[in-house]
């Protein structure tokens, strides 16, 4: 029988150990790769004209604040459709690299409790495009803002002309 001593215990807890995190920093490199943001256009589709602002924070530091004031859409003149042109308008140099961050949109002095929240952490792609939207077509949320992404790689042409 053979007699394990306590230095020859410590000696394979400790191997083990540092074989398990060794093993742990292999997920880091599985990881995909970080996010990037190619562009953030706006679109309002109220009839009534709005300062847009955005700001992307990574842990709770901003690393981009901009507004713009964004024209009121245009009602079709025929009168068969309700569809407006929207205003619209494109927001410049803000990081190309947004990793883990959190971007707020809101319009004029709404409060913070109706900024609405995007937390790039939780989109499943490499890159993407977001558009700032303020109302609807239907015209039944005037006013509301809300944030789309799509992958489609022509947003994403923009952040490679950045770099």
């Amino acid at each position: 029988m053979v007699r394990l001593t306590r230095r020859k215990t410590l000696q394979t807890g400790g191997s083990v150990i540092v074989a398990g995190l060794a093993g742990c920093s292999a997920f880091d490199r599985d990881a995909s790769p970080a996010l990037t943001l190619g562009e953030i256009e706006v679109a309002n589709r109220d009839f009534r004209p709005h300062t847009v602002s955005v700001a992307i924070l990574d842990d709770e530091e901003p690393v981009y604040w901009a507004e713009m004031d964004i024209s009121a859409a245009e009602p079709e003149t025929d009168d068969s459709s309700s569809v407006a042109t929207a205003g619209d308008g494109s927001f410049e140099g803000f990081p190309a690299e947004v990793g883990q961050s959190l971007l707020y949109a809101w319009r004029d002095n709404q409060s913070t409790s109706k900024w609405e929240m995007l937390d790039f952490g939780e989109v499943d792609a490499s890159c993407i495009g977001l558009e700032i939207q303020i109302g609807d077509i239907e015209q039944s949320r005037t006013g509301d803002v809300s944030i789309w992404y799509t992958t489609d790689p022509h947003a994403c042409e923009n952040a490679d002309n950045r770099d």
